[in-house]
């Protein structure tokens, strides 16, 4: 992309009310009109600081409307960056642990004696990897009450509380705000001098950051309590990008992906060492005092983007408004779903299909509990080439997972299921493995459905000796140690979260049992008979005479059918249409506002009420019962994908407000597909802003 160069000052009336502000380089005018165009559209005011290494390319204030507001917002003063201070939290303790020959492995016991958790690591910290509880559990009236003194107060409450460790380090993580508090108070342990003393030191004088400063009135100093400004911060990315004040290796690994690993698997996942990190990218959100700010940095183009909002914005706002950014200056084509294409800036579905290898998607869109629209576009298998119908099946994968959860909502709704109840008696009745499990333990249902049991196979069943087994006794798990599923507990229940489909086999076996039916008989009289449902089915004996999507690779070739085995049909055998499962989330949707004949307005709450982070899957989202959860906007997503063999899927609703979407593809490479068309709708149709 060429960057003209020239400076630019003027009150554009004609376009946003915005003013453009002296730039040691520019965007095109082009470029700028529209991304004032585009971030009014989505009611965006706030400072926009866009580098390219060093050189800025635009900084402009945009207001909604005229007014006697400042045009050099943020020039002269700074602002809070909330969370986003905790990378410079990072930084410090990296150098001061290099100053002082200290390990990033080391115990933080060993440096503040005080400190209640003797396994805890520094690295451990800078991960979140503590298990440690959040500031609500060592105190409920802290942020609305934290007192004269609020760090002594809560490192005295903390040390008092003695809470025990949610999980062991290292195996997961948290989100809590009293890993970066010992953080700081180990930065002022270590080097003697306070938090803000060492900070401007080390960091803010060499940089020349002669508009950034700590603010030692803050609560939780560590976490928060940096304030700076847009020029300040290109700085602090430069530094980032070309380290002066740490080793190369050392500044790398800030953006290294958490592994987080137990006994049944490594997980890497989206945080690095106090930011949110990509393959290519890392960013921060921040909130503070009503002002909101993200901070993006693209790696492979070396730009920054920086939004600050002094009208506030949740991380949700502040990342689509970042996507509309990065959308515009990186030449993103608009797409177009029910309309054709009327420029070069925009680009039809079908092209993007092709594009992208995906020969098939259906979609669904709802509105006011409501489907509004569907759509299914492409052809069910590349070398026949027949296209698809509005009755072409897809494969669901583990949205399947949501008729369970129906299923077991009516069922407690019909007192016939206590989801608290101690279910250690049914699993050794199907031969799970339950020697790990400590004295007082149990796995019950609620924890089953939220994936928190503990409990999970280590292989799979897809070895043709379980072909036509029909129970769990009977399957044999081929990575397993000893004979049979393999299913066992791996940790203590409700401590963590793992992607468990055998839990939810267990659920599957215990409805049959329990209703005296088996599988389909269940999933007809308790969830497809009362959704209407015409095309779906659990069936895996599908041939040429049915309507359905054949599973294709990311580049296009035809994939194997997987067929599911009686056991693991409700984790992911499922057939369907878009309308169809969507049908069943609006249900939900329904529900949750007492407007179900199906499920009580008291269950539909349960069963979207969060457990715990949703970490190894991803740490924007929680894990409900039966659903996950995005609480990233200013109002809650449920949602849930699914992947089979070739076939990608999302549902993604919300339940307070009667709109979602469903998405279904028949492609390995469908994920990319599906996130461009639920941003596209949810753009158009002005939903709440969330993080993908």
């Amino acid at each position: 992309m060429h960057f003209s160069l020239f400076w630019f000052f003027v009150f554009n009336i004609f376009c946003l009310f915005s003013c453009g502000e002296d730039s040691s380089g520019s965007l095109s005018q082009e470029t700028k009109k529209e991304l004032r165009l585009r971030l009014k559209a989505e009611n965006f005011q706030g400072v926009v600081l866009i580098s390219k290494g060093n050189e800025i390319l635009m900084r402009e204030t945009i207001y909604q409307k005229k007014g006697d507001l400042p045009s050099q917002l943020y020039r002269k003063h700074s602002f809070p960056l909330g969370e986003g201070s905790k990378p410079f939290t990072t930084y410090a303790i990296k150098i001061l642990l290099l100053e002082k020959n200290i390990s990033e492995s080391s115990r933080v016991i060993d440096h503040l004696p005080w400190f209640p958790y003797p396994d805890i690591k520094i690295s451990h910290l800078l991960r979140q990897t503590t298990g440690l509880p959040k500031i609500i559990e060592v105190d409920p009236n802290f942020d609305s009450n934290p007192g004269k003194n609020p760090r002594a107060l809560l490192k005295t409450n903390f040390i008092k509380a003695k809470i025990p460790l949610a999980f062991p380090p290292g195996e997961y993580w948290k989100y809590s705000r009293i890993d970066y508090f010992i953080l700081g108070l180990l930065i002022e342990e270590l080097s003697g001098k306070k938090y803000d003393e060492y900070i401007r030191e080390k960091i803010f004088a060499p940089l020349h950051m002669t508009h950034s400063y700590v603010d030692m009135n803050e609560t939780v100093l560590g976490n928060s309590g940096i304030y700076s400004n847009p020029e300040d911060l290109v700085l602090w990315s430069q530094e980032l990008s070309k380290p002066t004040l740490l080793f190369k290796n050392q500044v790398t690994s800030i953006f290294d992906k958490t592994v987080i690993k137990d006994a049944v698997a490594s997980d890497p996942i989206y945080f690095g060492e106090g930011l949110y990190v990509g393959d290519y990218f890392h960013w921060t959100y921040g909130k503070e005092k009503g002002i909101s700010n993200i901070i993006y940095q693209d790696n492979k183009s070396n730009i920054l983007i920086i939004l600050v909002s002094p009208w506030g914005g949740t991380k949700g706002d502040m990342s689509s408004y970042k996507s509309i950014v990065t959308e515009i200056i990186f030449g993103g084509r608009q797409l177009k779903l029910k309309e054709k294409p009327k420029s070069d800036q925009d680009i039809s579905l079908e092209e993007v299909m092709k594009a992208q290898n995906v020969p098939a998607v259906g979609i669904a869109v709802y509105k006011d509990f409501s489907l509004v629209w569907k759509k299914n576009y492409g052809v069910k298998n590349l070398k026949t080439k027949d296209p698809v119908t509005n009755q072409t099946l897809f494969r669901a994968g583990s949205l399947s997972k949501t008729t369970i959860a129906l299923a077991a909502g009516r069922l407690i709704d019909d007192r016939r299921f206590d989801p608290y109840e101690n279910w250690n008696h049914k699993l050794r009745k199907y031969k799970v493995n339950l020697k790990e499990r400590k004295k007082g333990e149990f796995v019950n249902l609620d924890l089953l459905l939220s994936h928190t049991s503990g409990l999970t196979e280590k292989g799979n069943w897809d070895d043709p000796i379980n072909n036509g087994k029909k129970h769990l006794t009977e399957i044999s798990d081929t990575y397993a140690e000893k004979n049979g599923h393999g299913l066992a507990l791996y940790y203590s229940p409700g401590s963590k979260s793992r992607y468990s489909g055998g839990g939810y086999s267990i659920i599957q076996e215990i409805l049959s049992e329990t209703t005296k039916y088996d599988f389909n008989t269940v999933i007809r009289l308790y969830v497809s008979e009362d959704l209407h449902w015409k095309q779906s089915t659990f069936r895996q004996n599908l041939t040429s005479a049915d309507d359905f999507c054949e599973g294709h690779d990311e580049n296009g070739n035809l994939m194997p059918q997987k067929k599911f085995v009686t056991p693991e049909l409700g984790s992911g055998g499922l057939w369907t249409t878009p309308e169809e499962i969507g049908n069943l989330f609006n249900e939900v949707a329904k529900a949750y506002n007492g407007n179900s004949n199906l499920l009580s307005e008291k269950t539909a709450k349960y069963l979207l009420t969060p457990k715990m982070s949703a970490a190894n899957l991803t740490v924007h989202a929680l894990v409900g019962r039966g659903f996950f959860l995005n609480r990233s906007g200013s109002s809650e997503y449920f949602f849930h994908g699914g992947h089979t063999k070739g076939h990608k899927a999302l549902a993604f609703f919300n339940a307070k407000k009667g709109y979602g979407i469903v998405i279904l593809t028949n492609s390995e490479s469908g994920s990319n597909l599906i996130w461009r068309i639920l941003r596209y709708v949810s753009m158009q149709e002005k939903w709440d802003k969330f993080v993908n």
